[in-house]
């Protein structure tokens, strides 16, 4: 039978790749340590290391146990913590993913707001494109991730926001001051987008495609800050999406229009029904639902 404590003292290992690091950590012995590991590998009837001169790696074997023993010392901290915290939002870790622009302006002040009500609870955090989210949900890496679901019927959510497909021209462009613009608009104009997994990428190849435009893109980015800089130093259009909060009511920020598609996509608060959820998760989903409903208000 596992222990929690071979659990952890595993985890460890699986997190620092190093038996003396991670012999440290959890106060025992290198050659203790070893022992422990080798034991628990006999024990699952697979090897969870390769081991490279004084490298360890892990094998696929010992990838996936890693993720199912961090559920499951997740499951036991959370029992109990419920067991002595009763009628509150429980304690434990909440692992949760955004991209960089959602987590500035969405999760940071909703871990805040949260944290304030539920000091019990640690955040995890994680950045990552649309896809690279729905694939953390998905295998357990993270309970909780703010993207498009798209097709993907592994998952659950709650609509929060609508992310809109949006271009930032260079000052003193001639469409700068349009309402909105048409992919036509800027066909033969260098474009700067974001890299393949983003949702903005994901819209705006769906809408050259309807509009049969073949786009001229000198540079792929991750970041819209960068995109940003170089539409205002005349070196492109940038497209963004509404995601990148702080864009929205930017200058020279025209949103794309199409006849022919869709210039906007649903963005949720994702979770894998399937796989654990901690006490905590609903309640952070409502304050994030919250913080996006006051977004969306109109100012006075």
């Amino acid at each position: 039978m596992l222990e929690l404590r071979e659990l952890r003292n595993f985890v460890v290992v699986a997190a620092r790749l190093n038996i003396t690091n991670a012999a440290q950590e959890v106060h025992l012995s290198q050659p203790a340590l070893s022992r422990q590991i080798q034991a628990l590998e006999r024990k699952l009837g697979v090897d969870l290391f390769h081991r490279v001169g004084k490298r360890l790696v892990l094998t696929a074997e010992g990838s996936d146990f890693a993720e199912q023993a961090k559920e499951l010392l997740e499951r036991a901290s959370d029992l109990t913590y419920r067991a002595s915290n009763q009628g509150d939002m429980g304690g434990g870790t909440l692992r949760i993913g955004a991209s960089p622009q959602t987590t500035a302006w969405l999760l940071s002040p909703a871990m805040a707001q949260f944290r304030s009500q539920n000091p019990g609870v640690r955040f995890v955090v994680n950045e990552g494109n649309n896809d690279k989210l729905i694939e953390m949900v998905e295998h357990g890496a993270a309970h909780l991730v703010v993207a498009n679901l798209g097709i993907n019927h592994l998952v659950a959510g709650q609509h929060l926001f609508d992310a809109r497909l949006l271009a930032v021209l260079p000052p003193e462009h001639h469409l700068r001051d349009r309402e909105s613009i048409t992919i036509e608009d800027i066909a033969d104009t260098p474009l700067l987008i974001m890299r393949r997994g983003f949702l903005t990428r994901h819209l705006f190849e769906q809408a050259a495609l309807a509009h049969g435009v073949r786009p001229e893109i000198v540079l792929e980015s991750d970041s819209t800050h960068t995109l940003r800089a170089l539409a205002h130093d005349g070196h492109g259009v940038a497209i963004v999406s509404s995601s990148a909060r702080d864009f929205f009511f930017g200058e020279n920020v025209v949103p794309i229009h199409s006849g022919l598609c869709q210039t906007s996509a649903d963005v949720s608060a994702l979770w894998n029904p399937k796989r654990y959820q901690p006490k905590s998760m609903s309640g952070f989903v409502n304050v994030l639902a919250e913080i996006c409903k006051q977004a969306a208000k109109p100012s006075v």
